[in-house]
Order: C-alpha cells, then structure tokens, then sequence
C-alpha cells in the first residue's frame, strides 16, 4: 500500500477550502473587500488630520477658557485689593479725627501723592489747595513735619526726621524740655539732663513752646540713652512715633488766627 504524504495532503485540503470559498462568494465581493482594505489605507491620513484638528480646537478652547477665567480672577484680585485700600483709608481718616480737636488750630486732610527717596531731607508731597508754608502736618500716629512750599494744588512737607527741623518735646507731668531733631532715620532729643533722662520706650509729645506745634502731639519714643563723660545732658536716640511712609491720609494743622485771616 502507498505511503500518503501529509504536507501533500494537508496542501490538498487547503486548495479544496479555497476552491468552497471562490464557490460561495463572488468574484465581484472578493473586489470589493480588496477596495475596502484599500480605502481603508487612503482614509487613514485622513482621520489622522481630523483628530488632531479636533485635538488642536480642544486646545484652543481650553485656552481660551484658562483665560477667561485667569482674567476674572485678576479682576476679583483687583476690587478686593481697591476694597481693602478703601477700607485702609477710611481706617486712617477716622483715627485723624481723634488727633484733629486741639483748639487754637483749623484741620484738614491732604492725600499723599509722593516721598522724597533722599533719606536725609525726608521730604513729602501732598495733594491739597488749603496748605501754606509751616503748617503743621501729622498722623493718626503723631508729628509728621511741617509743609516747606505749597501751591495751591500742592504742598511739600519736611519731616521730623529731617536735619534742619527742631521740634521742642516733653514728658506730660515732667519738667523735661529738650529739642527733637532730625538725623535722616533717628532722632535725636538734646538738651535733657542726664539725671532727668527719660528711659528706653518714653514717648516724647510736642510741648507747644513757641506756638508752632499744637501741644500734646506724640513724637518720637526714645530708643537709646546714654551719658556723655564731661557733659551734663544725656545722649537720647528716638524713633518718629508716625509711619508717614505707609500712610495715605494725613491732617494739616493751621493757626485759627491765620484761617481767619
């Protein structure tokens, strides 16, 4: 008996299927899923194009969104700083008014428009049509200085950290009498005897001596104090008690007599 080959048989039943399937299915389908497979291939760049236009459009939406909303919070930043500034302003304008009823003076508010960044002159610019030379100008704080120039839209204002102002200061319920003086970040307080010295954290007021100052205005609070060998009147160091540099608002003091003229 011969021996059957099994690749032989195997190629056999392979060509039967082939000849069942050609059979069964036209010629005109097996085209047509040959033109699918082909179409498929040509479509591919196609939808590869349209996704990643879509991709690109999602992106661009998203930005878009991400700015919207980044500007939205910029602008919320925005009022609720306005806000805060405003509710700060209103603060130091309400604290003037404790500070502003000394008789014998006419106050009013000036804005700060600017500061001198010369540390030694010290200077300020305020925006106000009522000031004149040597008014007085202060804080809720305390002195702030006195204006130099104005006018009439505008004022220039020393303070007391500045060297060519004296300021004559006193301890309420002392004797103490000393002179307040700019030394372009201290002060220093001359002429206060060693043995009558004030202590570290002493608050200086304005003693009224020479009409200038309106009394009772708190100064400078002494840092440092300490004898000079040979001389009777101690070295004080103080600092301003106001903060002119953060304010926004500050009150100018004018004699009544000089308003009513």
């Amino acid at each position: 008996m011969a021996r059957v080959d099994p690749r032989g048989a195997a190629m056999l039943a392979l060509l039967v299927v082939l000849l069942v399937a050609l059979y069964r299915v036209p010629a005109s389908d097996w085209l047509t899923l040959g033109m699918g497979r082909v179409l498929d291939v040509l479509h591919a760049p196609v939808q590869w194009v349209d996704s990643w236009s879509r991709w690109f459009e999602e992106r661009a939406r998203l930005q878009n969104e991400n700015a919207r909303l980044r500007r939205r919070l910029e602008q919320q930043a925005a009022i609720v700083q306005r806000a805060s500034a405003l509710a700060e302003e209103n603060r130091q304008l309400r604290a003037l008014l404790d500070i502003t009823n000394i008789e014998g003076f006419h106050w009013h508010a000036a804005k700060v428009l600017g500061r001198s960044p010369d540390t030694m002159s010290q200077r300020l610019i305020l925006r106000t049509e009522q000031a004149k030379a040597d008014d007085v100008v202060v804080s809720s704080e305390g002195l702030v200085g006195l204006v130099a120039q104005a006018d009439g839209a505008h004022a220039v204002v020393r303070t007391i950290l500045d060297a060519s102002l004296a300021v004559p200061v006193t301890v309420p319920g002392s004797t103490l009498a000393g002179l307040a003086r700019g030394q372009g970040d201290t002060l220093t307080i001359d002429f206060l005897p060693w043995e009558e010295a004030p202590r570290p954290g002493t608050v200086m007021y304005t003693s009224g001596a020479g009409g200038l100052f309106p009394p009772g205005i708190a100064v400078a609070r002494v840092v440092r104090v300490r004898a000079v060998p040979g001389r009777m009147f101690a070295q004080v160091e103080a600092a301003p008690m106001a903060h002119w540099q953060r304010d926004n608002w500050l009150a100018i003091a004018q004699h009544g007599s000089a308003v009513d003229e």
